[in-house]
């Protein structure tokens, strides 16, 4: 069994769950057309999940149709005892060395989608009978015993150390900002055009907490550079000729981001105009990408993955190991909270700005930046008071 990705002409992904025989398993496939609505991305993962399902099943030699239209049901020992464990472990075969279990949260995302796929099967069946029909409630009363079981079964996951450092420092900041200047002679990097591209990539991100898909999926019509400038983050249809895998998504709300700093909206023009051209001629093919790979292709998630991991690498002693793409987000989010904070604007208008500002749809998302504030605001009251107790003590 397997996933397969079928691109259409429109742009359009569309992954299907083929069977041993190399043909589409009909049920799963339906209820991942059904989820439509949400990105291919996560209608992979979704597929992936429900393949363990299906390996179970087949190992267990348990057809799921007939079971979900027979009296007898599952029992609590092939759920808890069989599936249960049997979503826990690892069953990835690319790998060399196999883990005998999966993190708590892969198991609990594996774990809701079998759920919602099973809630799923059992009212395809339960709309094709009558009211009157003895079947009906009886397969009412099996599928809720079924997600009950289910239901009992999450894992806690372990307590995180919500004050483990997520972003940068400003001394942090300031040397990879450095680093990758293209004014700076040291510069990472020998091909001024990569200098150039690799240093706006960063500054949007930290400008403006760019996901990475967001900044991958930005045009240059995106982009507007004179009196007011500004960059566009906008959700458009599919792009049948981007090829990139995994393709970036904007999958939250778009909005337009002011340039304020006259220096990096100086340096964005120049890459546009002059070094972004060095690149795409690299290229047998035209792009209208703003962001573009050594090779003149539309740049890949991976590759921007592999520029931090080189960084961390060579200036181990100056940038810290969590340095990503995230990690760039999560400073320009925790940053912000504190300036809109020390403007003395209030926690609910604070949630608001932030949440457009980074394009969430969610309030609830931004507690993590108030949080983390308060913490560290707490912290300093404490530095304070300690130091304040101590020089009280002293006797001069």
């Amino acid at each position: 069994m397997k996933v397969e990705v079928i691109a259409h002409e429109s742009g359009d992904l569309l992954p299907l769950l083929l069977g041993n025989d190399d043909m589409p398993i009909p049920a799963p496939n339906e209820f991942i057309i059904s989820r439509r609505s949400l990105s291919p991305n996560t209608l992979v993962r979704n597929l992936r999940e429900l393949l363990v399902l299906y390996l179970w099943l087949e190992k267990e030699k348990i057809d799921l149709d007939s079971r979900v239209r027979s009296e007898r049901s599952f029992n609590e020992a092939e759920i808890k005892g069989g599936l249960v464990e049997f979503l826990k472990r690892d069953h990835e075969t690319r790998r060399s060395v196999k883990k005998m279990v999966v993190t708590p949260y892969t198991f609990n995302q594996r774990l809701t989608t079998v759920r919602q796929y099973l809630a799923w099967c059992c009212d395809v069946v339960i709309g094709t009978l009558p009211n009157s029909s003895s079947e009906y409630e009886q397969i009412i009363d099996n599928k809720n015993r079924l997600l009950g079981l289910l239901e009992t079964s999450f894992i806690n996951a372990p307590p995180t150390n919500r004050s483990q450092k997520k972003g940068l420092n400003g001394k942090e900041i300031d040397f990879l900002l450095s680093l990758l200047n293209p004014e700076n002679k040291k510069a990472y990097g020998r091909d001024p055009a990569v200098r150039y591209r690799n240093y706006i990539l960063t500054m949007i991100m930290l400008y403006y907490g760019l996901r990475p898909g967001e900044l991958l999926s930005l045009r240059v019509e995106d982009v507007e550079i004179g009196a007011i400038s500004s960059i566009r983050v906008e959700r458009r249809s599919p792009d049948p000729l981007d090829t990139r895998k995994p393709r970036p998504q904007i999958k939250r709300n778009g909005r337009v981001l002011p340039i304020i700093d006259p220096h990096f909206a100086k340096n964005l023009d120049t890459y546009i105009t002059e070094w972004r051209d060095v690149l795409e001629d690299k290229s047998a093919t035209e792009s209208n990408y703003l962001i573009l790979s050594d090779e003149g292709e539309p740049l890949s998630q991976s590759s921007v993955t592999q520029l931090y991991q080189l960084l961390r690498k060579k200036y181990a002693e100056d940038l810290p190991r969590h340095l990503t793409a995230k990690a760039l987000r999560h400073s320009f989010s925790s940053h912000m909270e504190r300036i809109l904070r020390n403007s003395g604007i209030e926690e609910d208008k604070r949630k608001q700005a932030l949440a457009y500002l980074r394009g969430d749809s969610s309030l609830s998302s931004q507690d993590v930046y108030i949080a983390q504030e308060v913490e560290e605001q707490a912290n300093i009251a404490l530095k304070k008071y300690q130091r304040d107790l101590i020089m009280e003590d002293v006797l001069w």
